[in-house]
């Protein structure tokens, strides 16, 4: 019986796809993960559920091998308008502090995640056109902050959307970091004419911390958030 990767490489080939073809196809989704995808490697239910899903072909076969693909029946998409096009944001099984620190032990991945992207607790999905406007949209991860130093910006309980790939430091900005404590979520600011950061909590009543600026190690800037409002 074939692997599943083997399944997936199929039935990219009946549509004449390269890898990055079938992941623009497919939409959130890179060429290095279909790559991984065809290895046997990192396939999850939710994988196959969008793969079925996008091109018609039976959820049992991908996932099981039983029954057969005929060709004929396979459902080309026609491409998606902008407009129209989904893009999904991993959702990270960790939390940042937005007064003491949260996950402590911080391992970073390749593509600059503050935690290994396979530990996942779901994803967000986001029509296209709304995060086009910051560039790559791979290297976009969210996760839950906790309590109250970043009020009223943001309220404990909020999920930040983190551009990993936005690891600068332009003056004036929220980044996801760690200076010691664990990861945080804190507003930036550069003191000019040193090699000074201001680390800023937006409510008034905890004190900013200045600190070398190489003292602080920068995930990524928020370039989002959602919260209820009570």
């Amino acid at each position: 019986m074939t692997t599943k990767g083997a399944r997936i490489r199929q039935l990219r080939e009946k549509l004449q796809l390269t890898q990055d073809g079938f992941a623009r196809m497919l939409g959130g989704v890179t060429r290095g993960a279909v790559g991984n995808w065809e290895r046997d490697q990192g396939i999850k239910e939710e994988n196959i559920e969008l793969i079925a899903e996008r091109t018609g072909v039976s959820y049992e076969w991908l996932a099981t091998g039983r029954g057969s693909m005929d060709p004929h029946d396979i459902v080309v998409p026609a491409p998606q308008s902008a407009a129209y096009r989904s893009v999904r944001i991993p959702d990270l099984n960790i939390f940042g502090g937005l007064g003491g620190g949260g996950a402590l032990a911080i391992v970073q991945g390749e593509n600059g995640a503050p935690i290994d992207p396979e530990e996942l607790r779901g994803y967000w999905t986001f029509p296209e056109y709304m995060v086009r406007a910051f560039g790559a949209l791979s290297g976009i991860y969210a996760w839950e902050v906790r309590g109250d130093s970043m009020e009223p910006t943001l309220a404990g309980g909020s999920v930040v959307f983190v551009a990993t790939n936005q690891n600068t430091l332009p003056p004036n900005d929220i980044y996801a970091i760690d200076y010691g404590d664990g990861l945080m979520v804190k507003r930036l600011k550069l003191i000019p004419r040193t090699d000074m950061v201001s680390v800023i909590s937006d409510n008034d009543r905890y004190p900013a911390d200045d600190l070398q600026r190489d003292e602080v190690k920068v995930f990524g800037r928020v370039i989002g958030w959602f919260q209820w409002r009570g």
